[in-house]
């Protein structure tokens, strides 16, 4: 195995330990202990100064990419959909629904009533043209297809022609 990709190894593996010693770190603490480990190896190694810094340069970039997975997969995790279903399901039971239905008004004048998968559609309820199958709609999103019979066109329903389930 080549000597940098050992260097790279013997690196994450002190740094590991560094962290596991000292507990929950901010990203500046992070930063510091990374600089620790370079110095603590390249003292100890027969790898430059320029190899080191490298390494800790690589190890960098790799927690940054580990980063950045973890938040999109956060993001689009169901724990977050929900939490974002809920503010928006709030705000809109705290809206003035005449004011809502009269801006939506012209989306389903423009749509004719009936709206098709992949069309954006607002606050409401909608309901498959196919097999009645209804779903409240708390923010505007793009209509997928129906869940229960894979239909593809639906009705809006404004949010006073029934309570919306919740």
């Amino acid at each position: 195995m080549p000597k940098r990709i050992k260097a790279y190894q013997a690196f994450v593996e002190d740094l590991s330990k560094r962290l596991q010693q000292a507990g929950k770190i901010s990203q500046e603490e992070l930063s510091h202990l990374i600089d620790t480990t370079q110095k603590y190896m390249q003292a100890a190694s027969d790898l430059t100064k320029d190899e080191w810094q490298m390494i800790a340069n690589y190890v960098r970039r790799d927690l940054s990419d580990w980063q950045d997975d973890n938040r999109r997969a956060f993001e689009g995790s169901p724990g977050m959909r929900l939490l974002s279903d809920s503010i928006w399901h709030w705000l809109a039971k705290m809206s003035d629904t005449t004011r809502v239905e009269w801006h939506e008004l012209l989306g389903d004048l423009q749509h004719q009533g009936v709206y098709q998968q992949g069309e954006l559609v607002g606050l409401g309820t909608v309901e498959c043209t196919e097999c009645g199958t209804k779903r409240a709609v708390w923010h505007p999103e793009l209509l997928a297809a129906c869940d229960n019979c894979g239909g593809t066109q639906f009705y809006r329903l404004p949010p006073s022609a029934e309570p919306m389930q919740e």
